[in-house]
This record gives structure tokens, C-alpha cells and sequence, in this order.
């Protein structure tokens, strides 16, 4: 195919030569015979139609020899002259042992006979060299190929079966992480699926602590529960033993009273967890000097004594919800009558440039860092309060501590010198 391919190309060389010679002026076509040698590279004799053939093909063998090509077989027949007379004809002379080819094409003009020569290599030798050396390329090349491919494949699969098993591993609840580097889309979804494993962690982690505050919360609320139902039970069945001295059924409703003043805390507290603010601005600091005075006559009756910084000609401006700080400000002074060992509670108000900041001190006495731990749990009652009369349900700072929640405001309890300090920070 190859050595087909090289003649018809050749063929196409002697065929523009062949135009360009019927294109010149007879009268200067001999003269101009050597332009067009040179311009294809090509080799041009000529003869007279005259004498006999024998003598017209020694005449253009001579010619071919002058010319450095050496013919060992070439021969014109009658059938090619009679051929000429209407069209060129070409020809393929194999010289033998010589190993090359001669490409001619014939063609008359006039009284003469032009003949346009290639000479042509033998070329099964050298497509016999070209075939093996592509043998031998394509060889390498499919061996190249299957070692790219292998190692591109591995290098895309890797990933992607790291990707797997951590997907499964985020399945049963192993949430790792999986370090790929990669610059394309599987690197992006590594990172992706480990921030995926991060946020998911956090979460199980909430829903784990939430249950957990949800079972204490239970055990709690079963507690809270039990003793004024046991009380009930027990006096209920007094009364029908006809043991009541007349106060069984004042004790029966007093627990009763206990048990619905603390479904009604519940409600009220899963009710703020659930709701919406209705935010207003306000000023605190006037909301703090009306809460304090129906405080007078308890704080008369226990001896204590209330101080409140409060610069009254200053605005304490906040945006707050006026019923939820309301709640607030009566569950936190309330607690500090209940607590306030050295008689003394100490309400501070201040400006800090944007920001306004509530403190309310009492001393606590002795309290260890359990109790501090422990404040904000549901029930959790400190067992040392003064005054029985304000005893609640110890749902009081967890309200507190939703309501806050729900203002986004920065706020906790400090410790110092057994003195328990509660603050919030309005910004």
C-alpha cells in the first residue's frame, strides 16, 4: 500500500510537469525543457519520431544515460507510439538488480517524442525497515498506554473508594474525616463531605446531649411529681379511713396547687423555647426601679437590704422583648432574696459604649463548683434558701436561661469571694 501510495504521488509530480510542458510556446520548448527539469526535480529527454523504433529507443537511452541514469531495460513498443498519438502514456520500468525503478511518462509533440523520467528506490526493503519499527512503536505505544491508563485509573478510583468507605463510616456513625488532595471535582467533594462529617459530628453530639438533658429532664419531672402524688395517695386514703383531723384536705389541695404551679412552669417554659420575640426598645433601667418596689415588704420582713446603681439621668436603652426581661428580672431578684446570706443584694446598672450591662450580686455563702455547674439544670434547687415562702419549682433559671438564649445576649454567673454575680451584657 505504501509503495502504491509513493508511485501515485510521483505520478502526480510528472503529471504537473507533462502541463507546464504543453503550456510553453513550441517554438521555445526544447530551449525551455531545463526550466522545468529543475523546478520538479526531474530528469527530461527527447527524440525524433524517425528511423526505426530500435533506433528511437537507443536515441532516448542515450539521452537518460547522458543524464547519469543508467537503463538496463527500457523499450518503447509500437502499441505505446500508436498510444501517443492521443494522450501520454506512463510507464514503470524495474531495473533490476540495479534495486531502482524508472517512472516515465510519454508524451508527443509534434515530430518528437518527449520523455519525462523519475527515477523511483526499490520500496519493500524500506517498508519492510518502516513496518517493523511500527510494529516495534506501537508495541511501546499500547504498553504506554495500559500503564497510563492503570495509573490514571488508580489515581481517580483511589479517591473515590477512600470516598466510599468514608461515607460508610459517617454511616455507622464515624464521623472522620479523609484527607484527599486532589485540584478537580473529587478533591471539592472530599472537602465538602468532610465538612459534612464536622457538622454532622456536632449534630449527633447535640442529640445525644439533648436526650440525655431530655432523660434527666424526665427523671426530674418524675420526681417533682412523686412526692406530692404520694402525699395525695397518703392522705386521700387518711380521709377514707376517717382519720382526717380536718386538715387533710387543705394538704391535698396545697400539693395539688404544687403539681399544677408546675405544669404550668413547663408549659410556659416549652412555650418560650417554641415562640417568637416581640422586641421593643426600652428603657431597663426604669423597668429595674418599678420591679424592686413590690420587693419592699419582703426585703422589710427578712432584713435585707437592696442597693441599686442606677444612674437615673441616664437612658438604659435595649432592644428586648418587655414581658420576657420582665421574667427575667423577677426570677433573678427573687433568687437573691432566697440566697442572699449577708443580707445584701447589689443591683448594678452601666453604660459601656454600646452596650448595656446588668449585674445582680448577693452572698451566696459556701458553694462549690458543682453548684455553679449545675445551676442552669431544670429542678436543680440550691438546699440552703432562706425563705420557704419563695421556694418555686427550680424551673426559675432555666426560663431565665431560654429567654436569654433567645435574645442572643452574652450573659453567666461569676464567683467571687462568696458572692454569686449574675450578669447580661445588652449590645
Amino acid at each position: 500500500m505504501v509503495d502504491r501510495y509513493y508511485i501515485l504521488e510521483q505520478r502526480k509530480v510528472l503529471d504537473k510537469a507533462a502541463s507546464d510542458i504543453l503550456n510553453e510556446p513550441k517554438e521555445n520548448l526544447l530551449n525551455d525543457l531545463k526550466k522545468i527539469e529543475e523546478k520538479y526535480a526531474i530528469t527530461i529527454v527527447y527524440s525524433e519520431v524517425s528511423g526505426s523504433l530500435d533506433q528511437i529507443n537507443e536515441r532516448i537511452i542515450m539521452e537518460f544515460d547522458k543524464k547519469k541514469i543508467k537503463l538496463n531495460k527500457f523499450w518503447l513498443t509500437e502499441q505505446t507510439l500508436d498510444k501517443l498519438q492521443e494522450k501520454s502514456v506512463n510507464k514503470i520500468y524495474d531495473q533490476g538488480v540495479s534495486k531502482y525503478k524508472v517512472l516515465t511518462k510519454f508524451m508527443k509533440i509534434d515530430n518528437y517524442i518527449i520523455a519525462i523520467g523519475l527515477p523511483l528506490p526499490h520500496m519493500e526493503d524500506t517498508i519492510s525497515i518502516v513496518n517493523r519499527f511500527n510494529i516495534v512503536l506501537m508495541s511501546i505505544s499500547v504498553i504506554l498506554i495500559v500503564f497510563l491508563v492503570v495509573m490514571i485509573s488508580n489515581k481517580i478510583t483511589r479517591p473515590l473508594e477512600s470516598l466510599k468507605n468514608l461515607s460508610q463510616d459517617i454511616a455507622n456513625l464515624n464521623f472522620r474525616k479523609e484527607e484527599i488532595v486532589t485540584n478537580d471535582e473529587v478533591g471539592e467533594l472530599a472537602k465538602s463531605i468532610n465538612i459534612m462529617s464536622g457538622k454532622l459530628e456536632k449534630a449527633h453530639e447535640e442529640i445525644n446531649s439533648q436526650n440525655k438533658r431530655l432523660k434527666e429532664l424526665m427523671a426530674d419531672i418524675s420526681h417533682e411529681l412523686k412526692t406530692p402524688l404520694s402525699l395525695v395517695k397518703v392522705y386521700e386514703q387518711g380521709i377514707s379511713d376517717g382519720l382526717d383531723d380536718g386538715t387533710y384536705r387543705d394538704t391535698i389541695e396545697e400539693q395539688i396547687e404544687k403539681m399544677n404551679a408546675l405544669i404550668e412552669k413547663l408549659l410556659f417554659w416549652t412555650a418560650l423555647e417554641n415562640g417568637t420575640l416581640n422586641k421593643s426598645t426600652f428603657d431597663i433601667g426604669k423597668r429595674i426601679i418599678e420591679m424592686t418596689k413590690k420587693y419592699k415588704l419582703i426585703l422589710l420582713e427578712y432584713d435585707i437590704n437592696l442597693s441599686l446603681s442606677i444612674d437615673t439621668s441616664k437612658e438604659y436603652l435595649i432592644q428586648a422583648e418587655k414581658e420576657g426581661m420582665d421574667i427575667v428580672l423577677d426570677n433573678l431578684i427573687t433568687n437573691a432574696i432566697k440566697y442572699s446570706y449577708d443580707k445584701n443584694i447589689e443591683i448594678t446598672l452601666m453604660k459601656e459604649s454600646n452596650a448595656v450591662k446588668l449585674m445582680i450580686a448577693n452572698g451566696i455563702g459556701e458553694m462549690n463548683e458543682n453548684d455553679l455547674e449545675n445551676i442552669w439544670r431544670p429542678f436543680y434547687v440550691l438546699e440552703k434558701s432562706r425563705s420557704k415562702e419563695l421556694s418555686g419549682t427550680g424551673l426559675g433559671l432555666p426560663i431565665i436561661k431560654t429567654i436569654l438564649d433567645n435574645h442572643n445576649v452574652d450573659y453567666g454567673f461569676e464567683l467571687k469571694n462568696n458572692k454569686l454575680e449574675f450578669f447580661v451584657t445588652f449590645v
